[in-house]
């Protein structure tokens, strides 16, 4: 699938796309190479412009894509990493260009452009900056275009492409003296006829004696180079038209039907100049001039609805209807044909048919109405008519509103479309149907600077619009496969060599890339689920993960990786249903066997748990897992084991001043004061300044009511960690309590800050409030102290983050 090759028309479009491809050898200035040679193709009516292809000419084609697929699986043979990266990266921005051509071609431009610009992150190539020019330009954004041309110009200052597409840009922004400038230089480079002809057509857009010669002798050169034809003589005419300068239009025309009758188009343009040049007032002449168009090409869109319209303004409507009738076979999406056959209905008096014609036309009209001079206001004033006469006023009100505000802007507007010719409110005048139709190329497409999806598939409506035969549609979405596939492989490929260098987050960046590319590579779910999880990614972890396991129940790597996910977002009863299946060996597994254990006990299920945790301590565990087997028994409430285990983490390293801080702790909740004190005592000699260890002491103080000693700790933890949310709660409550107000105000505050889910800090500092007369300050803590309370959960059971192989 390639693009249409030639550009001019994109800039001095016609009531068709009419280019004709040309061979030739010839230089168009004597002191150039001969111009190249490029391949015909058939003309077609299209309400979408012709562009140059941007990959045309360009060195990377699908030679170069299937040179770099076969380094890949070269790379990938070798089991180097880094050769597999390099390779896969040269792919995915080849591949991405590629696949900016095809949805070029599918009309699909802002596809296309986030296309070019990924593969502009992969690979800085002049060709991808010139093949973003040309779509930004297709898409109505010059300054884009230019901006693109630019960096390709930098990177290829000989670049022939990029002056062309940078002369066509400033063409669209009609600087025709910078567009001659670059697109002579263009031509100087590597003479092409696009290029010559545009460069043409710039000259005449000067609109002075001088810049007209220029252009002829432009002219006069391509067809020296090329051949003389009917065709060109066609595409001259359409030039000097464009330029409003009618009587060159019509001799280029009439040179052109002189050479060949038959030429396509060239009888339906000489009517048009006529008629123009007539003032719009049409003659049997110029009426045989359609006809001798249609009689050549009966299936021509145009022609047919051309004289379908002057039929119907002569009030000739079965002679309209008929020709009217074969545009709207020829190409039902357009609205013209069926506007007609509704005022032509109407003035025979068939409402029934007129009512349904005009919907018809005003529905495939929709937001554009300002098509034709807004000719839709006349569908709309019709439509009034018709259901007022029938008794629907209510319908009709919004219909004839409608067209009240279209009258006062198709006014202006049509005089710009026609040199000065207005549209009045009982016709649409032959000026602003040639005036529709000349123009109806340069529609702004629709796109923004905002990224969208290219992986998205594109939507029905988007193919139907892009003039692409059933067969090329086929081809084009065999071509679709086939990148999808290409990117989706590249892109796992990519992330597997990331992951083998345990760089897991761009691992998971790139898996879920080739997800959105190819989501049915075989293992890719899985390998994505594997780099979520390592990246502790645990949502898509357990999205990737879920989906492997269904494929493949007995993966007990996965099985354990998502029942872990599971763990880390707190879903324990999807953390029992996935490890439970595991037996024996998840018991015995450093990590799935204490989420198991921990779930079941989070759910209340202790005998099951407490089997489960006495087998799991069984293990060859780290301290680390020793202490939180220990922190596990102690949220079951069975102090005694808890107690234990710490003990034996103890035996294992006698430095940890960890497992005397929790032993600490496990014996304040089992009421054995005195014993925690002493493991508080020893967790700070190991650690005279841990503020944990400091706390617990205090605490025990307190309940021994030795207040002195208590506040002594509190304070000597807040010198030194001033931010201690502990600390400066059960300070502020003893200060609070000895009547200390504000020094406890202050000190609860830091506490408020510190731990702003804990509802008892609230408590206390409205009370603190309170007693300082602070009262919307005390009900606002109060109020918090009620939502929090309302909703408080259990403490969170200590969790490890597990590193399973």
């Amino acid at each position: 699938m390639t693009f249409p090759s030639d550009l001019a028309t994109a800039f001095h479009p016609s009531s068709r796309t009419c280019l004709v491809r040309l061979v030739g050898a010839l230089a168009l200035f004597l002191s150039l190479p001969a111009f190249a040679t490029s391949q015909s193709s058939s003309t077609r009516r299209s309400p979408q412009k012709q562009v140059e292809n941007p990959q045309q000419n360009a060195p990377s084609g699908t030679d170069e894509l299937q040179k770099r697929l076969q380094a890949a699986a070269a790379a990938r043979e070798s089991g180097n990493p880094d050769a597999i990266a390099r390779a896969n990266l040269r792919v995915i921005a080849l591949a991405l260009h590629q696949f900016g051509n095809l949805r070029a071609v599918e009309g699909a431009f802002p596809q296309a452009i986030e296309l070019y610009r990924r593969s502009l992150d992969w690979e800085d190539s002049a060709d991808t900056h010139v093949a973003l020019a040309i779509t930004y330009l297709y898409a109505n954004r010059p300054d884009d275009s230019l901006a693109e041309a630019a960096k390709a110009l930098l990177a290829d200052p000989n670049n022939a492409r990029a002056f062309n597409i940078q002369g066509k840009a400033w063409m669209k922004k009609r600087d025709y003296p910078k567009a001659i400038s670059s697109l002579a230089r263009s031509v100087e480079l590597h003479p092409d006829f696009e290029a010559a002809y545009a460069l043409g057509t710039c000259f005449l857009s000067l609109k002075d004696p001088e810049s007209k010669q220029q252009a002829a002798e432009v002219f006069s050169r391509i067809v020296e180079s090329l051949g003389d034809s009917g065709s060109l003589h066609v595409l001259f005419g359409r030039a000097y038209r464009d330029a409003e300068m009618v009587d060159d239009a019509i001799r280029e025309l009439r040179r052109a039907v002189s050479l060949d009758t038959r030429t396509p188009h060239a009888h339906y343009f000489l009517g048009l100049s006529l008629l123009w040049k007539n003032e719009w007032t049409d003659t049997p002449e110029i009426r045989q001039e359609f006809v001798t168009e249609l009689r050549y090409f009966p299936r021509d869109f145009l022609a047919n609805y051309f004289l379908g319209y002057l039929d119907s303004n002569d009030r000739r409507y079965e002679e309209a209807n008929l020709h009217l009738n074969a545009a709207k076979e020829i190409d039902p999406s357009w609205p013209e044909p069926w506007l007609f056959l509704g005022l032509n209905a109407y003035a025979q008096g068939d409402l029934r048919h007129a009512e349904s014609f005009l919907l018809k036309s005003v529905e495939l009209t929709g937001k554009d109405e300002s098509r034709g001079s807004y000719q839709v206001r006349r569908a709309y004033i019709t439509l009034g008519r018709i259901l007022t006469a029938s008794g629907r006023a209510a319908e009709a009100a919004p219909y004839l509103e409608r067209a009240r505000e279209l009258q006062n802007k198709s006014l202006a507007e049509a005089q710009q479309f026609v040199a000065g010719k207005a549209a009045d409110e009982g016709a649409v005048s032959a000026a602003a149907v040639v005036a529709l139709l000349d123009h109806q190329d340069e529609e702004k497409v629709a796109t923004s600077d905002q990224p969208v999806d290219p992986s998205a598939p594109l939507e029905s409506s988007v193919l139907l619009q892009s003039g692409l035969s059933e067969e090329k549609r086929k081809a084009a979405e065999n071509e679709e496969n086939r990148f999808r596939l290409i990117l989706g492989t590249s892109f796992n490929d990519l992330a597997t060599s990331e992951a083998i260098r345990r760089n897991y987050s761009s691992a998971l960046s790139h898996y879920q890339e080739a997800e959105r590319w190819s989501p049915s590579i075989p293992g890719l779910l899985r390998n994505l689920g594997v780099a979520a999880f390592r990246a502790q990614n645990y949502p898509e972890t357990i999205r990737a993960l879920s989906a492997a396991l269904i494929e493949n129940p007995s993966d007990n790597p996965v099985r354990a990786m998502l029942g872990s996910a599971y763990f880390a977002s707190d879903d324990y009863v999807n953390v029992v249903k996935t490890i439970s299946p595991l037996g024996e060996r998840a018991m015995r597994d450093p990590a799935v066997g204490y989420s198991w254990a921990a779930s079941l006990a989070r759910l209340g299920d202790l005998k099951q748990a407490t089997q489960v945790l006495q087998e799991y301590q069984k293990s060859d565990l780290s301290l680390d897992a020793i202490l939180l087997v220990g922190q596990l028994w102690a949220d079951m409430t069975d102090y005694a084991r808890a107690v234990e285990t710490f003990h034996h983490a103890l035996e294992r390293d006698p430095s940890s001043m960890k497992a005397h801080y929790f032993a600490g702790l496990a014996l304040v909740r089992w009421e054995h004061s005195d014993e925690a004190a002493e493991e508080f005592k020893a967790a700070l000699n190991l650690s005279p300044d841990d503020p944990d260890a400091k706390n617990g002491l205090a605490f025990v103080y307190l309940e021994h009511g030795k207040q002195a000693e208590a506040s002594e700790l509190f304070r000597s933890v807040v010198a030194s960690h001033p931010e201690n949310g502990n600390a400066n709660y059960q300070l502020g409550k003893i200060l609070l309590d000895g009547g200390s107000v504000k020094e406890a105000i202050a000190h609860l505050e830091v506490a408020a800050h510190a731990l702003p889910q804990s509802d008892y800090v609230h408590y206390q500092l409205q009370a603190a409030y309170r007693k300082d007369s602070r009262i919307e300050d005390a009900d606002r803590e109060l109020q918090l102290y009620k939502e929090l309370k309302a909703r408080n959960r259990q403490a969170s059971i200590p969790r490890p983050m597990p590193d399973l192989q």
